[in-house]
């Protein structure tokens, strides 16, 4: 594959110091805090397994946070939202407080909170953050898992936010029968463009190619296509070898995607849960249609083994080089070559 010229050739990135472990950032504060950031077999790992017994709300809400795979290390939220952050606590445990850091920079950018169980308030600006926890310990900052506060769809004034030129979507208007529009958008600065989203995937494989050079530049991004693609490369051989691969397309703006050839006008592009991609399946150095076959061979596995990730496959290509496949989580199997 050719060098990163706005796509990317996919490896495994060091970004993650311990992303090739069976536990990653396995972290006690105060002996009472559990942080799982592979989950959920590894959730009971020595030497903490006495210490707090394993559920299946645990087991459900490690699985949402890393997706089905275990490769996703992305969550989005929008300002303010109250959710449970991917941890467990024993009976035992004392006093801990939290508050957030920025992901580019470790700076701090909430007061601190005392910790309610394992519920957190997201920030209230959009951007990408880290979990940061104190106890009489010390404290620890939660690596494993980014957190990206989205700015709401509300914010979007007509076709554009903050003078990122977007466009409307279908649902926009009155009447139209589509899809509604994403609940939030990414806000991306050049200093946040390469934080990784899971362990093959960086936020810059997702932002628009349509030339705008203005920032913040803003994407929607839904982690479930992270998890079906990361589970297709695991099915593929990933773990056993680095597998080369090129975004052609991840999010496009409605704008964006009516200047796409042959695009769908409702493309499942704009809300952020599809890829096209072009993976040399073989490792032969050249990305054919019969690596295309071998991906969509996968993500029927894929779909097999997880119905929740249900979506698009279309095969792209003759058979010839060139080829590249369509997937995507719109919730409904369709299939279709291009």
């Amino acid at each position: 594959m050719s060098p990163r010229t706005g796509h990317s050739d996919h490896r495994p990135r060091d970004g993650w110091p311990l992303a090739r472990v069976a536990l990653v950032g396995l972290i006690a504060v105060a002996g009472v805090v559990l942080f799982v950031s592979h989950p959920p077999n590894d959730l009971l790992a020595s030497p903490f397994a006495s210490d707090t017994p394993a559920d299946s709300a645990a087991m459900t809400s490690l699985s949402s946070a890393f997706g089905m795979s275990g490769e996703v290390r992305l969550q989005l939220r929008l300002p303010g939202e109250r959710f449970d952050f991917p941890m467990q606590r024993s009976s035992a445990s004392g006093p801990v407080l939290y508050q957030w850091v920025k992901a580019a920079d470790s700076s701090i950018v909430s007061a601190e909170t005392t910790l309610d169980g394992t519920s957190v308030e997201a920030p209230a600006r959009p951007g990408f953050y880290r979990l940061q926890l104190l106890a009489s310990a010390g404290r620890v900052s939660i690596d494993s898992l980014l957190v990206g506060v989205m700015v709401p769809f509300a914010a979007k004034m007509g076709a554009t936010l903050n003078g990122y030129q977007i466009g409307k979507y279908k649902g926009e208007r009155a009447g139209a029968d589509a899809a509604a529009p994403p609940r939030g958008f990414v806000e991306l600065f050049p200093e946040n463009v390469e934080l990784p989203v899971s362990t093959h995937f960086r936020l810059a494989d997702f932002l628009t190619h349509d030339a705008q050079e203005v920032w913040p530049r803003y994407l929607a991004l839904d982690p479930r296509i992270l998890d079906k693609v990361e589970l297709v490369l695991r099915y593929l051989g990933s773990r056993d070898h680095d597998i080369p691969m090129d975004v052609h397309s991840g999010f496009r703006t409605p704008l964006h995607n009516r200047r796409v050839p042959r695009a769908a006008s409702d493309s499942r592009h704009q809300y952020g849960d599809a890829a096209d991609l072009a993976i040399d399946a073989n490792g032969d150095g050249r990305v054919s249609y019969l690596d295309g076959l071998a991906v969509a061979h996968a993500v029927e596995l894929v779909e097999r083994d997880h119905p929740e990730l249900a979506g698009g496959l279309g095969l792209y290509g003759n058979r010839g080089a060139g080829a590249y496949v369509h997937i995507d989580v719109r919730g409904a199997t369709k299939r279709w070559r291009g």
